[in-house]
């Protein structure tokens, strides 16, 4: 793997210090909060214990589908240390992030295999295990919907009532079906598009089930109050506010009433979007008398019980001249989301309109379909439905260039959306280089010295693949921080966005740093605790630095004026005659030699017995947003910010073991920004790696609704053995007029083209079309078996 020093700086490219004082933005910044994790210090979800706590465990259901006839929980009641025993029966609501569907424990039935149906809460993990093993529940198996062929055909429906349930308005069920959402996109008259082009090439393709295999557990302490109706829960959630709204909710309280108190989060990916042990936990001190209670999942549970990103199939089908230039293209998206809607809405809003990829098109149209199965629950997963979508529409391309005789990079090319184009929405395209990132991404595997496809001296047989994508931003959305300097000259920032690995614990004090001109290590962040943190929409969508920067910005501007104020009254000269400077001095402007750095304002006194220095500072995109219609989704600005990239892939596959080597990836993103560089290239490498998982290895496997790898033996995810990928990665920085200092997001978009490359280099090295991920070692021998491939 690159490492800092190994070519990663000759490979950024267009970077600009920024304008006074040295650069904190621009350059490589150790990491905030490195240091307590490496040593163990660090507070995780789990690590939380208070005084009087009791331990949860849930009994799940063993079924997919069945009717639930009796719980019988007498002999778990009075086991020794047992404190509570609960069933849907004694908390019948529900919830839910776009419909309230879900309920705490399963009432009436269960929809999937590991759905929680009791819950105990005991002096020790140990007792309540095995109070969980005295429960005696019987059950009515019901028919099975087990893929979407089944679901599609309505013959048996996980829910029979879509209007029974509370829907925002961003959910479309449909009565008397199996689909919880859809999605529909149109752009101009498709099949005159079609009947202009020269050739017409379809296809479908599919992606399976993964699961977010983060390092941590998902896990919640809760501490809920009988009386007074208070709330309090420490957990690894991405989205404080937005589970602080869910809870008050599900649990009738006023929001005002529940805390939420962010722990360090041992890797999110979207996972960690949705409650899963959070109102158990609340339940279980409810019925616990106000004690706390932790729950935490082994790993079986989070394979069985908790979240997944949803299998999805897709049809693609365009038309196209000779010259390679596109007419028209129809996408059809059917999603397999599991028992209960989730955030699975939001997955087809944003794979929509990624669906037809950062292309040309005068015609396109999307329908996207969310079905129910009984399967776990489909959620976010880093890049909400972007990976996938990419995956189809850039295995595309390539069919697309080889029925034209076209090199697949030149097809792209050709047809790459660039400034003041039209995109799929009707929008004027701006801040657009996806071609510079297809040309860089090419250049990093030497893509034009590569043959397609060439055997090497061990006799595998190797290829090369590139892919491209582009992805929204969620909006509206809206961010507040607070920014308030210390008695000795540091600053403190208070700010939702929430800390999992993707830096942001150091890119906003960088920018913070940068905007006042002071040293970096006197800037720092505040844990979040929705208590006293401002309001922050959620940690998602790549939408944190952009979103808080530029709340950081203006509140750092008011903290300027605060300064100069305070030196005015020191200095004993008006307000008006104080100006800060670029360089960090707040200086008088009629006599130049009365000036204090920011970096020494603890010691000048300026602040003593002075109303404190404190500021907020507020960011939404309601202003600029165009809500997208339902009817057709056309709008002149739908999101604050598109970000996109591309990656090339050269593999290896051995022919006899069916085994694949991904060889080298290249890759080139547009950051707008790179506020930490290393950061940047830290969170695109290990994309790189997810992706490789993505594409060869992670697949959770279902037979009539049971889950058949549900732990770390048999579900494969790549490990250190699988990274030596030799990658070679450029920034590129084309800046956001919007965003802080231009940056855009670079948390999801590292992951969106990297199977796509690797499923273009395997199809070019086995001369075969795979229409499916993971590509396993048993594909790849089967096709040869059969005779499918050209020279396996």
């Amino acid at each position: 793997m690159m490492q800092e020093g190994s070519g990663w700086d000759r490979l950024v490219v267009n970077r600009k210090d920024t304008d006074g004082g040295e650069a904190v933005i621009g350059r490589t910044q150790i990491r905030k909060g490195g240091v307590a994790k490496v040593t163990g210090t660090a507070q995780f979800g789990a690590d939380v214990d208070l005084p009087g706590q009791l331990y949860g465990a849930v009994l799940h259901s063993p079924h997919p589908h069945a009717r639930i006839l009796k719980v019988d929980t007498e002999a778990a009641r009075t086991l020794p240390g047992v404190r509570a025993v609960i069933t849907g029966a004694d908390f019948p609501t529900l919830y839910g992030s776009f419909i309230a569907d879900q309920p705490i424990l399963a009432v009436g039935k269960v929809r999937y295999q590991g759905e929680p149906v009791a819950a105990v809460a005991a002096d020790t993990e140990e007792t309540a295990r095995e109070a969980v093993r005295l429960i005696r529940a019987e059950y009515e198996p019901l028919p099975v919907v087990n893929d979407l062929e089944t679901s599609m055909k309505n013959e048996v429906l996980i829910h029979e009532d879509w209007n029974s349930y509370v829907c925002s308005s961003a959910c479309f069920p449909v009565q008397g079906t199996n689909i919880g959402d859809q999605f529909h996109l149109k752009k101009g008259d498709v099949e005159a598009g079609f009947a202009q082009a020269d050739e017409i090439v379809e296809s479908d393709f599919t992606c399976g089930m993964l699961q977010h295999t983060t390092i941590e557990t998902h896990t919640a302490t809760a501490q809920a109050s009988p009386l007074s109706g208070e709330i309090r829960v420490w957990s690894p959630t991405q989205s404080p506010f937005s589970v602080r709204g869910l809870l008050a909710a599900a649990f009738h309280v006023p929001l005002e009433k529940v805390r939420i108190t962010v722990t360090e989060i041992g890797g999110g990916f979207g996972g960690k979007y949705e409650v899963r042990c959070e109102p158990i936990a609340i339940a279980l001190s409810l019925s616990a008398k106000g004690r706390p209670v932790k729950l935490t999942y082994r790993r079986d549970e989070e394979f069985a019980a908790t979240v997944c990103r949803s299998p999805v199939h897709m049809h693609i089908k365009t038309g196209v001249k000779r010259d390679g230039t596109l007419t028209a293209q129809k996408v059809e998206i059917q999603w397999d989301a599991g028992a209960y809607v989730t955030t699975n809405p939001r997955v087809d809003y944003n794979a929509g309109f990624a669906a037809n990829g950062p292309y040309k098109l005068p015609a396109a149209q999307v329908d996207g379909y969310v079905y129910m199965t009984n399967k776990t629950l489909g959620t976010a997963y880093r890049g909400f439905g972007v990976t996938e979508v990419a995956t189809a529409h850039e295995r595309q391309m390539d069919l697309i260039a080889r029925r034209l005789g076209m090199d697949p990079l030149e097809l792209r090319v050709k047809n790459v959306l660039q400034n003041g184009d039209i995109g799929i929405t009707g929008e004027v395209m701006q801040t657009m280089a996806v071609k510079e990132c297809l040309q860089a991404a090419a250049a990093n595997v030497e893509w034009e010295k590569l043959p397609a496809r060439w055997i090497d001296e061990a006799g595998n047989l190797c290829g090369k693949g590139i892919a491209c994508f582009n992805k929204l931003t969620g909006t509206p959305s809206t961010t507040s921080v607070m920014v308030k300097m210390n008695e000795n000259g540091s600053v403190y920032i208070m700010a939702g966005s929430t800390e999992m690995g993707q830096g942001v614990t150091t890119t906003l004090p960088q920018i913070a740093a940068q905007a006042l001109s002071m040293d970096l290590e006197k800037v720092s962040m505040a844990p979040v605790d929705t208590a006293m943190t401002p309001f922050d929409k959620t940690t998602t969508s790549s939408r944190s630095t952009f979103h808080a920067g530029n709340a950081i910005l203006e509140a750092c501007e008011d903290i300027k004026s605060q300064l100069c104020r305070l030196a005015a009254i020191r200095f004993g000269v008006p307000e008006a005659d104080m100006t800060y400077t670029a360089d960090g001095y707040i200086q008088c402007l009629s006599q130049p030699e009365k000036r204090i750095h920011i970096n020494d304002v603890g010691d000048s006194k300026i602040m003593h017995e002075q109303p404190p220095v404190v500021a907020l500072g507020r960011y939404g995109t309601s202003d600029i947003f165009d809500p997208p219609p339902v009817d057709g989704r056309q709008s002149s600005r739908p999101t604050v910010m598109w970000m996109h990239g591309a990656q090339a892939a050269v593999v290896a596959v051995d022919p006899r073991s069916g085994h694949v080597q991904v060889k080298l990836v290249g890759a080139a993103h547009d950051v707008g920004k790179a506020i930490n560089p290393t950061g940047c290239l830290q969170q695109i490498e290990g994309s790189i790696i997810m992706g490789l998982g993505h594409a060869l290895m992670e697949e959770m496997i279902y037979e009539d609704g049971k889950l058949r790898n549900g732990n770390m033996v048999d579900y494969k995810v790549p490990t250190f053995m699988d990274s030596d990928v030799d990658m070679k990665i450029t920034l590129v920085e084309q800046a956001h007029p919007d965003g802080p200092y231009g940056v855009k997001g670079i948390g999801e978009p590292g992951l969106a083209p990297t199977a796509a490359a690797i499923v273009n280099a395997v199809c070019s090295a086995c001369g075969t079309d795979f229409t499916s991920i993971p590509i396993k070692p048993e594909h790849i021998l089967f096709r040869k078996e059969h005779g499918d491939a050209s020279e396996i």
